[in-house]
């Protein structure tokens, strides 16, 4: 008796479950829905959902946070975030320029400016200033001026001078209007900038010019003690 009524609850349940997949049918290749797909991006990335559409094998859930709208790309099978793109960036508006941002930096802390440097991630500026003893580095709002932190290191003093111990430059056989000739020779072009890079065997001249031909720049590299074109580099 016993055993009769064990199988009776074994088919019961398997009768259940049948009526339960033909009622609610999800397959293999979509076990996971369009809502649970937005809820995993909420959970991982929070934001709001702005948009989801289906693709073969895909859901793409478009959400919005603070920092940018984002559109990801959630597998249907397995739930999976298989891509996470940023289609636009938001944030809080530079307001503060680079002056602005060195006189709140020198109103802190008193010295020379160095440098400057706005982290647009961050938005704000890092602004370098020297004192005699101590080099220093703060970090001002570019929204509202205010010192956010400043970090202090001391700055070694001057090393003494060494003495000149140079080998004298090589006497130059070519001047640099002679260089320039040179290249014109190679080159068919207009000269923007020379420029002279002393080496032990005499130096080269490096002469930039826009060909005419092809509207593009190159470098000749010209001896100085040779007089002769050593390369001709392209920009890109």
């Amino acid at each position: 008796m016993r055993k009769w009524w064990a199988i009776g609850i074994v088919i019961i349940v398997f009768s259940i479950a049948a009526l339960a997949f033909f009622l609610f049918p999800r397959t293999a290749a979509d076990s996971v829905t369009m809502d649970e797909a937005a809820q995993t991006i909420e959970q991982l990335y929070g934001g709001a959902i702005e948009n989801a559409t289906e693709t073969e094998g895909f859901y793409q859930i478009e959400f919005k946070r603070d920092d940018g709208t984002y559109l990801a790309a959630i597998n249907r099978a397995d739930g999976q975030v298989e891509s996470l793109e940023l289609l636009e960036k938001t944030g809080s508006a530079k307001a503060l320029t680079e002056e602005q941002a060195i006189e709140a930096a020198t109103a802190e802390e008193p010295g020379e400016t160095k440098e400057i440097q706005y982290i647009e991630s961050d938005n704000r500026y890092e602004v370098e200033i020297h004192s005699d003893t101590e080099r220093k580095i703060l970090f001002i709002s570019a929204e509202t001026g205010e010192v956010m932190d400043v970090q202090t290191e001391a700055l070694e003093p001057p090393a003494e001078p060494e003495p000149d111990t140079a080998q004298p430059e090589p006497e130059r056989i070519i001047s640099q209007n002679a260089a320039i000739a040179i290249a014109k020779e190679t080159l068919d072009g207009t000269v923007d900038e020379v420029e002279f890079v002393q080496t032990t065997d005499g130096g080269y001249y490096l002469v930039e010019m826009d060909d005419n031909a092809s509207d593009r720049e190159a470098t000749i590299q010209i001896h100085a003690i040779r007089g002769e074109t050593m390369t001709v580099e392209w920009d890109d």
